[in-house]
């Protein structure tokens, strides 16, 4: 029996669209970094702060990468039902390693930041890391619920 539930196939296509966006967000970044004078504020302060963010953000991008192939194998493992799995234990080691990595790296920066210039454009960062956080819960979720599934199922068959 194939796994078909909407919330799964909805959270997978969000980390696929993760993909996308990591990688813009590669590209704008440096883009983003050389407004001039005239434009809008939140440019003008991320051209004169952003060589304090460009660091840290390519720092984490392999580990966003890495965490978002993860989420997407263990995705893919729920819907091919393989759900009580080694691998998707593996999977979520990597990913906690890949948060934390990211975790430090953005404290780090932020004290940095936070030191030179008393300025707060670095909570957008964490409003980030928040959202991929959800990600990462909503996987988990998935896990769980299909767990359960698969215990109810099983306890009828007993």
């Amino acid at each position: 029996m194939k796994y078909k539930d909407k919330s799964t196939g909805l959270t997978h296509f969000a980390v696929r669209l993760c993909y996308i966006l990591l990688a813009v967000s590669v590209i704008a970044f440096p883009v983003l970094m050389k407004a001039q004078e005239g434009d809008w504020y939140y440019f003008v302060m991320l051209a004169v702060h952003g060589k304090y963010l460009i660091y840290p953000f390519y720092a984490v991008v392999p580990a966003g990468y890495i965490a978002l192939i993860c989420l997407d194998k263990i995705l893919g493992n729920i819907k091919k039902d393989i759900v009580f799995d080694n691998n998707n234990v593996k999977l979520l080691n990597l990913i906690t390693v890949c948060c934390l990595y990211a975790a430090a790296v953005g404290i780090v920066s932020f004290v940095i930041i936070a030191l030179n210039y008393k300025s707060i454009e670095t909570l957008i960062l964490l409003a980030f890391g928040e959202a991929f956080m959800a990600l990462v819960v909503r996987t988990v979720r998935n896990v769980f619920k299909k767990a359960i599934e698969i215990k109810e199922e099983n306890d009828l068959v007993v």
